[in-house]
């Protein structure tokens, strides 16, 4: 069922709920050229233990349309997010997860003072606080190693100058021209936006992003933020969305296989990493998942070798704190598939497999179907480049030559990246 919120300006926000209306509050706010259904499939799987909010953004879906650019500012978006949380939890704050611009009018809503108090944790996607990128883009040009961070992100928001033009990008969409180049560079997931909604969205960018880039106004969010980054991302790269340690002091960062559109594409993983922080910040415990974020090392690595190597491998991730198991002998397939499901059961996925007894490739399933990366360490070379070809979100890791201390060193350092 959908009902309608009216905003300080009078525009009418549709807004959708569904799950335990006692249980903690998510609201899911879409981005550009979206509506409500990108979370269908991250709302149905959430709504089995929150109360889940969904609604159409201004411009979209079944809410109101301004006539007017300025409707389409920061502060008007603010607004329409403070109607929806005075309706459906006017006396508990709320978390949030948003993707796209959902993520960039969230990310101005929890650095403002006009929802101090009102928002218990936010979940970012694909989406950074312009104030913020204006000033990232600032750093990055005073030093020559910045330079190609920011000609990287240059070149993935083209299309942003594109937007900027009068009446171009209109007929762009209306011939359906964007549909086909937005499909081409994102993929199926992107589903078939609505041009009416693709359209209106246009005044988003015009409304925003010169004036919060060219004077940027970078504030700090006292409140828990984790970004989710997914590394096929064609509009936004992972450092712009990940180095916002300055403006989020309370941070747990994921980099995730996936592209743009990774709601549509596995609602599984982030119904999952969005489910942990607002567990974690309603009084669980961290979860495996979240201290990885939050510290960026390893929490869990699987060594089914006893070469010297191996060994040299168990005790230089052990020194990182990362808890380490190893594997007896594996005889053949079905022992392999016991010990790595006994693993699963009993510790979790492994971000790390240093393998010598075929057990790679089920580990490497694992870790594919977990949907967070991770890092497969192998002798033999054809394996490893079979192993890319078949799970392109990990990455697999020859193991060095050399004196195995100093080569478990170099693994080291590449599982990092």
């Amino acid at each position: 069922m959908v009902r309608r919120v009216v905003s300080r300006d009078g525009t009418r926000i549709a807004v959708a709920e569904a799950g335990d209306a006692a249980a903690p509050v998510v609201v899911c706010v879409h981005g550009y050229p979206d509506d409500r259904s990108v979370w269908d499939g991250v709302a149905a799987l959430l709504a089995q233990r929150f109360h889940v909010v969904t609604y159409d953004v201004r411009g979209a879906g079944e809410s109101d349309r301004p006539r007017r650019r300025d409707g389409y500012r920061l502060e008007r978006l603010t607004e329409d997010l403070e109607a929806v949380l005075a309706a459906v939890s006017p006396g508990r704050p709320v978390h949030l997860l948003a993707h796209d611009w959902g993520s960039i009018q969230c990310w101005h809503a929890v650095t403002s003072d006009a929802l101090r108090g009102r928002i218990a944790s936010f979940t970012s996607i694909s989406g950074p606080s312009l104030d913020h990128a204006g000033d990232w883009f600032r750093g990055k040009l005073r030093r020559p190693s910045g330079w190609a961070p920011a000609l990287r992100q240059l070149v993935h928001s083209t299309y942003i100058v594109f937007f900027q033009i009068p009446l171009v990008p209109e007929l762009g969409w209306r011939s359906g021209a964007g549909q086909r180049v937005l499909a081409r560079l994102s993929g199926p997931s992107v589903g078939r936006p609505r041009v009416a909604d693709a359209v209106h969205g246009l005044e988003l960018y015009r409304a925003n992003v010169g004036a919060r880039l060219s004077r940027p106004r970078p504030r700090a969010a006292e409140i828990p933020v984790q970004v989710l980054a997914p590394l096929g991302d064609p509009y936004v790269t992972p450092a712009l969305q990940t180095e916002v340690g300055r403006w989020a002091p309370r941070l747990w960062v994921r980099r995730l296989p996936g592209g743009h559109w990774i709601p549509r594409e596995r609602p599984d993983v982030i119904a999952r990493c969005a489910a942990e922080l607002v567990e974690h910040v309603e009084g669980a415990p961290e979860s495996r998942g979240l201290r990885r974020a939050r510290t960026g090392g390893f929490e869990l690595v699987v060594v089914t070798s006893a070469s010297r190597f191996a060994r040299a491998c168990a005790a230089a991730f052990a020194g990182t704190g990362a808890e380490v198991v190893t594997a007896g002998p594996l005889p053949d397939a079905e022992a392999v598939a016991a010990f790595a499901k006994d693993v699963r059961e009993r510790h979790g996925v492994p971000d790390v497999v240093v393998d010598s007894h075929g057990a790679a490739r089920v580990f490497a399933e694992q870790m594919a179907e977990h949907g967070e990366g991770g890092c497969v360490v192998l002798h033999d070379p054809a394996e490893a480049q079979r192993l890319r070809r078949a799970f392109p979100g990990l990455g697999v890791v020859r193991a060095g030559d050399g004196p195995p201390a100093r080569a478990a060193r170099k693994v080291l350092a590449r599982a990092r990246r």
